[in-house]
């Protein structure tokens, strides 16, 4: 493993895909400090920017069009019930690399509305064919049995990947349900080893207790029929947070995507000014996307967060805030007992709006987290 080709992310707008690829490249660093990293990117100029002072070299990629002859054909089938699959990307120039590292978060589950992509899996498999290792990395995966066709083919697919970092136990134990052992591995997220940055107190000696609270449109598609019915529900919610705690509220964008259904700011801006009328200053909003390193200064300033982005918790526990976990998802409950122990440490989104049960949680924490032994883990072992 000499030359690594990081692949699978649309681009670092989302704070949990930056994560990933700084912590990964410190990961492999730190093994050896001669392997070279690269990231291929669909965003090029945008993670330029957002990847500065990381030691990864970029590829651009060309974006993918959305109308081609072949993804017409492929809509035209469709209506005949024929499934055609689009390749993800070409593999000519590939040549050079060893091993690629599959790093997109969200591809082996399914989406809101039961939903799989096969693109790049599948094109990872024409990889291996070529002589590359291929390794899903920082992995969470499924449940697919409300998709019996996605069950299917991962259950095929994962028996042929040559390594599966999982980044949490319920992936490993699913895994196992599923017959996939042998090339299954735990280590924790790359996210926990982003560097953090110094952080100064900001907080003034009448500090009002802030709770950080991060809401995601993707998340509420999960649960709720549309997001005006989302905006309306999880922004009385939170009228209802600032009253009964008597605190601020600052909202956390997490992900701010050229989508508008995936994108956090968009959401949370329509949140804020709803709460603003009836709360005023006790509600903010982080509005200059300072990335993943930088929003570590605005968690630092709040006594709680509570996230619906699994990426967006796990920033606040690295800079040791008590963060409740919003699960829409396996992936946030086992990465809350992987990091407190405890699944009373993470609600589902729904429950969001139970604001006595919010409330009671905050004020009776008294879990503490395991980061200090997470940053001890040896990545040694599983991939010298």
């Amino acid at each position: 493993m000499k030359n690594v080709l990081l692949i699978g992310i649309d681009g670092c707008y989302n704070y949990g895909c930056e994560a990933i690829v700084r912590g990964t490249v410190n990961i492999l660093k730190s093994i050896d400090s001669a392997i070279n990293v690269s990231y291929a990117s669909y965003n090029y100029d945008d993670d330029v920017k957002r990847l500065a002072n990381c030691d990864v070299h970029i590829l651009a990629r060309p974006r993918r069009k959305r109308w081609t002859f072949r993804n017409i054909v492929r809509k035209g089938l469709s209506f005949l019930g024929i499934k055609y699959h689009l390749q993800y990307d070409s593999i000519g120039w590939l040549k050079g690399f060893d091993t690629l590292f599959s790093i997109g978060g969200d591809i082996y589950t399914l989406s809101s509305d039961g939903k799989y992509n096969q693109a790049l899996p599948l094109f990872l498999e024409k990889c291996q064919q070529r002589g590359l290792s291929y390794v899903l990395w920082g992995a969470s995966v499924g449940k697919f049995e409300k998709n019996p066709a996605a069950l299917t083919f991962f259950c095929s697919h994962l028996l042929k990947t040559n390594l599966i970092v999982a980044r949490e136990r319920i992936t490993i134990d699913y895994l196992k349900s599923l017959n996939i052992v042998q090339n299954v591995c735990f280590a924790p997220d790359p996210a926990f080893f982003v560097e953090c940055p110094k952080l100064d107190e900001y907080r003034q000696k009448d500090h009002r207790l802030t709770i950080g609270i991060n809401l995601s449109p993707m998340s509420a598609l999960y649960e709720y029929e549309n997001l005006d019915i989302a905006i309306q529900r999880q922004s009385k919610a939170i009228i209802n947070l600032i009253e009964l705690m008597q605190c601020n509220v600052m909202l956390l964008p997490h992900v701010i995507s050229p989508n508008p259904q995936d994108n956090d700011f968009i959401y949370l801006q329509k949140i804020y000014d709803k709460v603003k009328v009836h709360c005023g200053s006790a509600i903010m909003l982080v509005d200059n996307d300072p990335g993943f390193v930088g929003l570590k200064l605005y968690i630092k300033q709040c006594d709680y967060v509570i996230a619906a982005r699994m990426h967006c918790a796990v920033n606040a526990i690295t800079v040791s805030v008590p963060t409740l976990f919003l699960s829409y998802s396996e992936k946030a409950k086992g990465m809350a007992d992987f990091v407190y122990n405890s699944n009373e440490t993470v609600v589902s989104l729904a429950d969001f709006e139970n604001i006595s049960l919010i409330v009671e949680k905050l004020k009776n924490w008294h879990w503490n987290s395991n980061i200090d032994e997470i940053r001890k883990f040896n990545f040694n072992k599983i991939l010298k």
